[in-house]
């Protein structure tokens, strides 16, 4: 007991000697501590100094100062104003006391160490106390347009936010004019869209794109991306190809929360950027331009007078907004006379002044300077010739930029087409051309292949550049002029002058001086004659085009045009004299269609440079020169039609055209064809047949030579084929079977007696190919894979279209069947072979007498790819839109047979003079787009048609 009472007596000892210890200690550094706390205290005000210096400077940039900081200051004062009021206390304290001196240094030492730990937490702040000032978001200061009564643009709006909220959607592309709102688009869809992104980026990129820019400002949005934020990307006026992932931005399927939107006035770029979803920019309607107009100008209010200047002026515009309010800004607030003014320049012909429509003229040629192919550039500046807002075409474009020389040698003319198609592509894809108005009648009647026009800004900014360029234009179309009468000295730079659809009666009776002209263009006027010295200054003219006048006699200095290689006469119906044509030994295209010409002379075949010989609608055309057709060795492409039926003699000459591609021939005597292995489109027949729809249509009407080599080739090749009053033919396949119908897409049977069936299905399987080395039936794919329309008239021997599907026959795209007078007609086909129909909308059939059965059911035997009959209760469906049966006095039924029939498609039935008919069919049908209703109560189409048979038999039902 007592060694462990004397150990814990020594440790209370022990403890009771260390804390007598740590209080003499207190008492003897009490000075040392206190001076040690003064210190902290200085080297915390001092760091305080320095941390508030760098808050003045972040609050001078208006930067955000960082979380703690100003809590930081505000403890730091607290400290200091301690450490000064104890210091100065415990100086006047005389320190006599030992419990003084003590509590003194105590202090000391606890409140330096709070000193240091202050000191250590703000050590970061005297290098940073705040954040970069962050700039304010495009958003933010985008103020948003006013879209009321802009339909035009607040629709597009809808669709670009639409596209961008489409989850399957990532790159959304706007396309359009210069100047058209594109870039104003773009910001009010990030304005109306900002919530649904944690970031919106709008970058312009112009033509010459600096990546290390782009790349920089899309560095953070980028990094959000990766980190599942959801971004939009705005890349405005994109003029080339991106490669996204060179720019830095992450896309792809990995990436849908990335979003981007393309503005461009090309469309081939945003569909090379792979825009899922590419939308076009039209100019404003006129409504919407003029309330653009009075909103800039702040006028709601107008006089008359006045308005009807600014209503003038709007209409310059073109419906281009960035136009619109450039013109409103410059107009507002100034008098009447300077509206005037302006009126007058912007109406003013394009003579290098462009001070009132520079803004626009500028943006535009903007997108023309953009163009790398000169063959591009070079069509558009001709595109300008024609009057404004008139139609240009395609073929007339081939022509002038083949007789001007402006491509590079291509190896033929259709070959030429395909340039200019590719061109004309890329320039209506920049928004430089633009779609016609569609009018089928002019279109073909003009015979070209595509019409495109211009934007009337698009044509001044054309007409500013060869104004200014060294081949300079004169453009005086569509004008109103009644005569020309020019000065030579203002004349004599140009290159090309077109005064074409003017009402010009007369030219000048002296020779003009135009040494350097290679285009004269003088169509669509009223000159009935040209004096006889008028060309004799034009030494350089390529092209010439006077169509559409009334020309009567060609003036003698015409024969002074050498480098002369297109002229165009054609519409000039009292011209019958061309002989003094044969000087012109460059000529290359010769178009004298719808002219009074009666015969093609001897000279003619002087011309052995000519390409094209257009000859066409010559009514009173009926002597072809013997062999001047076979010395037209170079020719390419042929349009002959003879109204009268006289000798036709020259289609021998046209083996020796190893060059033809091209021929359009409707002559009434058909009674050789020639070897022409090179056609590529032709349209061949009587001439009392309009041409077809197709590049290749060929009509053999009562065809009195063998079924030779060269006419099987073109029923091969022919996209639409009409066989009229052939006696010794039975039926197309196999008769007429060479190695397939591939490109037949409608074919015409009339007045052929002994035609029994469209094809016979029991005689392929042996058949033999009728060329020269026999073997095997020769196919590839199936026999008429692209026929669309059946039309059969007069057939008076037709029993049946086909009796049974065949494993070398497809009907898949046919669409429609009309058959009239066909009188020994039982059936068209059997139900198996109306399965194949797939796309068969349209039926008519009328003046059949015999006809039991539209389909039949199926009794036949088959034959081929051993087809199974089609069962009663098989359901089966037809996509038929439009049935009409009429004058059909032994129809008995449409189907005969027992299946279920369901017309989806059905709209319309007419049923008329079919006596007979009784029913529909035996089993049921299902019409979803008609009901039938007998006696009030809704019915099936049989009782429907028994009730219509106990009055007259005729009805016609439609959809509704």
């Amino acid at each position: 007991m007592s060694e462990a009472a004397s150990v814990v007596v020594g440790k209370v000892v022990d403890l009771l000697f260390g804390m007598a210890k740590k209080e003499i200690s207190y008492v003897c550094n009490c000075s040392e501590n206190v001076e040690r706390y003064k210190n902290e205290a200085e080297r915390l005000s001092g760091m305080k100094g320095r941390v508030q210096q760098q808050i003045d400077l972040a609050k001078s940039k208006g930067e955000v100062l960082l979380e703690g900081v100003e809590e930081w200051m505000k403890k730091a004062d607290v400290y200091i104003s301690d450490a000064t009021e104890f210091i100065n206390q415990e100086a006047q304290e005389k320190r006599l006391h030992l419990c003084t001196l003590r509590r003194c240094s105590k202090t000391a030492i606890k409140k330096t160490f709070s000193l240091q730990q202050h000191q250590e937490n703000g050590k970061g702040f005297e290098t940073c106390v705040s954040l970069p000032a962050q700039s304010a978001r495009f958003t933010d200061l985008y103020q948003r347009k006013n879209l009321d009564n802009i339909d035009t643009q607040k629709s597009i709006l809808e669709e670009i936010i639409r596209a961008i909220e489409d989850d399957t959607i990532q790159i959304v592309g706007i396309n359009g004019l210069g100047g058209v709102g594109k870039t104003t688009l773009a910001s009010e869809v990030a304005k109306a869209i900002k919530n649904q992104f944690a970031d919106i980026v709008f970058i312009t990129v112009s033509r010459t794109v600096d990546v290390k820019i782009i790349q920089e400002r899309v560095k953070v949005p980028a990094s959000r991306i990766m980190n599942g934020e959801k971004v939009l990307i705005i890349l405005d006026d994109v003029w080339e190809e991106l490669k996204l992932e060179e720019l830095g931005i992450p896309c792809g399927s990995e990436y849908m929360n990335c979003k981007i939107l393309l503005t461009s006035r090309s469309r081939d770029v945003c569909a090379a950027m792979n825009a899922q979803k590419n939308i076009s920019v039209n100019p404003l309607q006129e409504e919407e331009a003029w309330t653009i107009f009075e909103r800039v100008v702040g006028k709601s209010e107008w006089d008359d007078t006045l308005k009807e200047v600014a209503l003038k002026i709007v209409r310059e515009c073109g419906g281009l907004p960035l136009f619109i309010q450039a013109l409103g800004k410059a107009l507002k607030d100034k008098e009447i006379k300077i509206w005037k003014a302006t009126l007058r320049r912007l109406q003013a012909p394009m003579d290098g002044d462009v001070s009132y429509k520079k803004e626009g003229i500028l943006q535009l040629k903007l997108s023309y300077d953009h163009l790398e192919d000169e063959v591009s550039k070079s069509l558009f500046l001709l595109c300008s010739m024609f009057p404004e807002d008139g139609n240009i075409g395609l073929k007339t474009l081939t022509h002038y930029g083949l007789a001007l020389g402006i491509f590079n040698n291509p190896d033929s003319i259709h070959d030429t087409k395909d340039i200019v198609q590719l061109a004309v592509e890329s320039l209506k894809s920049s928004f430089l051309l633009l779609p016609a108005e569609f009018f089928f009648e002019d279109n073909r009647r003009e015979e070209e292949e595509e019409l495109f026009k211009m934007h009337d800004l698009v044509r001044d900014m054309a007409l500013f550049i060869t104004f200014k360029g060294d081949d300079k234009f004169l453009v005086k179309s569509g004008k109103g002029l009644r005569e020309w009468q020019p000065r030579s000295d203002v004349i004599k730079s140009y290159k090309k002058i077109s005064l074409m659809e003017n009402k010009i009666c007369k030219l000048p009776d002296y020779e003009p001086d135009l040494p350097h002209l290679d285009t004269f263009l003088i169509q669509m006027n009223e000159l009935s004659n040209v004096p006889d010295e008028f060309f004799r200054g034009m030494k350089e003219l390529k092209v010439l085009d006077m169509r559409g006048n009334n020309i009567s006699s060609l003036p003698q200095s015409l024969t002074q045009l050498t480098m002369l290689r297109l002229l165009d006469l054609s519409g000039n119906r009292s011209l019958c004299e061309i002989s003094l044509l044969g000087g012109l030994s460059c000529l290359e295209i010769l178009k004298l269609r719808r002219t009074g010409i009666t015969n093609i002379p001897e000279e003619i075949g002087q011309l052995t440079n000519l390409r094209i010989l257009d000859v066409y609608y010559c009514n009173d055309l009926s002597y072809i020169t013997p062999g001047v057709i076979s010395k037209l060795i170079r020719l390419e492409e042929l349009y002959v039609r003879l109204l009268e039926d006289v000798d036709c003699n020259f289609i021998v000459e046209l083996s020796e055209l190893t060059l033809l591609k091209i021929l359009h021939l409707r002559v009434w005597e058909l009674h050789y064809i020639p070897k022409t292995e090179s056609l590529i489109e032709f349209d061949i027949g009587s001439p009392i047949c309009e041409m077809g729809l197709y590049k290749r249509c060929l009509e053999v009407s009562r065809y009195k030579c063998s079924w030779t080599m060269p006419i099987r080739k073109l029923i091969q090749l022919s996209e639409m084929l009409t066989l009229r009053g052939i006696g010794d033919l039975d039926n197309i396949l196999p008769d007429l079977y060479q190695e397939g119908f591939n490109e037949l897409r409608e074919i015409h049977l009339l007045q052929c007696e002994n035609v029994r069936s469209l094809v016979k299905t029991c005689d392929l399987d042996g058949i033999q190919t009728s060329n020269e080395r026999g073997g095997p039936m020769k196919t590839k794919g199936k026999f008429f894979p692209l026929l669309e329309l059946i039309r059969l008239h007069s057939l008076n021997s037709l029993e049946l279209l086909w009796d049974n599907p065949h494993q070398y026959i497809s009907f898949c795209n046919l669409t429609q069947i009309t058959i009239h007078f066909c009188s020994s007609l039982l059936k068209l086909f059997p139900i198996s072979v109306a399965q194949g129909l797939v796309n068969l909308k349209y039926l008519y059939i009328s003046y059949c007498e015999s006809l039991v059965n539209v389909i039949s059911d199926g009794d036949e035997q088959t034959t081929g790819s051993e087809i199974e009959l089609v069962k009663k209760d098989t359901n089966i469906v037809f996509s038929f839109y439009r049935i009409e049966l009429h004058n059909l006095p032994k129809l008995e039924s449409f189907y005969s047979g027992y299946s279920i029939i369901k017309y989806p498609s059905l709209e319309d039935i007419s049923v008329g003079d079919c006596p007979s008919m009784k029913r529909w069919s035996y089993g049921e049908n299902h019409t979803t787009k008609i009901k039938f209703y007998h006696e009030e109560r809704e019915c099936s189409i049989d009782d429907y048609i028994a009730g219509q048979h106990e009055k007259n038999g005729n009805f016609t039902k439609r959809r509704g």
